[in-house]
């Protein structure tokens, strides 16, 4: 990760303004303004923006990009942009802002261009929205943390492959067979760049090789998630098949656990590594002749 990578883009007030809030604002300003366009009867303004395979056969490529702001108002929206910002929030984290750029500017992408190839096969595609990029997200963050827990103890892996199932179901039983092949290529695409970025946790037992290059991957223990209402807490890695080893230098680890606050604050910290915080913390004390 870069330098500042990990840093807000800017501040609003005391408030950190994160690429991801940007995104998630982005997505609810386009929909407010997509219903008052309903409302006032010029609703056709938004089959401008609406991707369309013969449209941009014609030249008009900007489709490629803004039918990804193109939604209505329903509940399901609201549930979208939640799952956004909460998962996208933790990617956004373990990448840094620009390679999450990268990563949600290709995700748009790959669904037009695959559908493409339909369109010059004279089979005309249209559609509209963006959630098979913001369900790519969660796939982003299942790479990341294939074992989190959710609700009734359900590893994250099994959220996302149910999820999976029963959204391509639903788009098949719709006669949309062809977003089916986004949906699956979104979310390889997503798993693939996390792989990249070194994040190698195996989502099913097996472990995945890239013969690319990869980025370098963020310092810091592997945490495993739980997700609970109150949010996404990391707690001891129970069961890891790669037991850490007792820290050789309390100061090592005091730099090494104080750079993970710093990334991702107190909160990331487990159990075990408050303890070693702590016990590193006094060992540091007795060396110099300090007291508590």
């Amino acid at each position: 990760m870069l330098p500042g990578e990990n840093e807000p883009l800017f501040y609003l007030g005391e408030f950190p303004v994160r690429l991801i809030t940007l995104l998630v604002a982005f997505h609810s300003a386009a929909m407010v303004t997509a219903t008052l366009l309903l409302a006032s009867g010029h609703g056709a303004l938004l089959d401008l923006l609406a991707y369309s395979s013969t449209a941009v056969i014609h030249g008009q490529v900007w489709r490629l990009f803004t039918y990804a702001f193109v939604a209505g108002p329903s509940i399901w929206f609201l549930f979208e942009m939640v799952m956004l910002y909460y998962f996208g929030r933790e990617v956004e984290n373990g990448l840094g802002w620009q390679r999450f750029a990268i990563l949600y500017a290709g995700l748009i992408l790959i669904g037009p261009l695959l559908l493409q190839a339909f369109g010059y096969a004279g089979i005309p595609q249209t559609f509209a929205g963006a959630q098979e990029v913001n369900f790519a997200v969660f796939a982003a963050f299942v790479a990341m943390h294939p074992g989190a827990q959710f609700f009734f103890g359900l590893a994250a892996r099994w959220v996302f492959v149910g999820l999976l199932a029963i959204s391509s179901l639903q788009l098949l039983a719709d006669h949309q067979s062809p977003r089916v092949l986004v949906l699956v290529a979104s979310c390889s695409l997503a798993v693939m760049l996390m792989r990249r970025a070194g994040f190698e946790e195996p989502m099913f037992g097996y472990r995945f090789q890239w013969s690319l290059p990869k980025f370098q991957r963020p310092k810091g223990s592997k945490a495993n998630f739980s997700v609970m209402p109150g949010g996404i807490s990391a707690s001891a890695g129970r069961g890891s098949s790669e037991p850490k080893a007792p820290p050789v230098d309390p100061e090592m680890e005091m730099d090494r656990l104080l750079e993970k606050i710093g990334r991702k604050g107190i909160a990331s910290l487990s159990e075990a590594e408050r303890n070693s915080l702590e016990q590193a913390r006094r060992a540091i004390l007795q060396r110099s002749g300090g007291k508590e």
